[in-house]
Parts: C-alpha cells; structure tokens; sequence
C-alpha cells in the first residue's frame, strides 16, 4: 500500500486524495445514450446524470466506436437504487438486455444489464444492514 503524504506547504500538512469525479462514455450517439440513462434511472431532463458523491456521467461523441463494447465487462457502472424493482420495470420498458438477472445476495439485490452501446450497467439495491461501503458519504468534502 502507497502511504499517502502530506501536501508541502499546505495548511496543517494537510493530505491531498485523489477522488473520481467523472466517467466518460463513448457513443456514436451520446444524446441517445444520455436519454437511455435517465429513462433507466428515473431522472428528469432537469436531473444531471451524476452517481454517489459528486461524480458525473458523460457522454462524448466517439468515431470509430464499434456496435458493442469490446470487453464489456472490464468497466462496470453500478447504480445504487431505492427500489430496484422500479429501476427493473424502467429497464424492461426500454428493452435492456438482462446479462445478469435480478437477484438477492446477502447484501442486497443485483442486477447487470447492457446500455445502448454494449456497456454493463449494474443497478443494486442495498441491504439494509449492507456494508457502508456500498453507501454514499453523507459528506463528500
């Protein structure tokens, strides 16, 4: 494990982190590819395609994408979800294609399905007493 350090000069020495504050998807649509994901996670056209904490989903315009990802399943997008079977009626409504059908896990229900352009989407809803790291910080500062 890499010992984290202080920042020199800074306050306090205090230590800087790293953090994942966007992924990006390529699409030879992303307006599409947008519009797939709100539908999929219930979002209004006003809600910003963003995850736990602050980190963004966006989409740019790629040329030379092929029809499906390569290797689906080296980056997998998880979305934790209140109520998996709403997320699930969403899904089945836009004709996803279920790699993984819904199903219950010690710590919670999971369910894998590919996006518009061949990616694995994850949705997840938690058990109650589920491991916090399944969980959002409440402060993310």
């Amino acid at each position: 494990m890499v010992e984290e350090r202080p920042v020199p000069g800074s306050p306090d020495q205090a230590r800087r982190r790293a953090r994942l504050r966007a992924v990006t998807l390529d699409s030879g649509d992303p307006e599409r590819a947008a519009a797939w994901y709100r539908a999929a996670l219930g979002l209004s056209d006003a809600d910003p395609l963003r995850t736990a904490g602050d980190v963004e989903l966006r989409f740019t315009a790629a040329t030379g994408v092929t029809a499906g990802a390569l290797e689906p399943a080296r980056i997998i997008l998880n979305f934790l979800v209140e109520d998996i079977r709403a997320a699930e009626a969403r899904l089945v409504a836009l004709g996803a294609v279920w790699v993984r059908e819904l199903e219950g896990t010690g710590w919670g229900i999971i369910g894998t399905v590919l996006d518009l352009d061949g990616n694995y989407v994850q949705i997840v809803e938690p058990a109650p007493d589920s491991s916090p790291c399944l969980y959002p910080k409440e402060d993310d500062g």
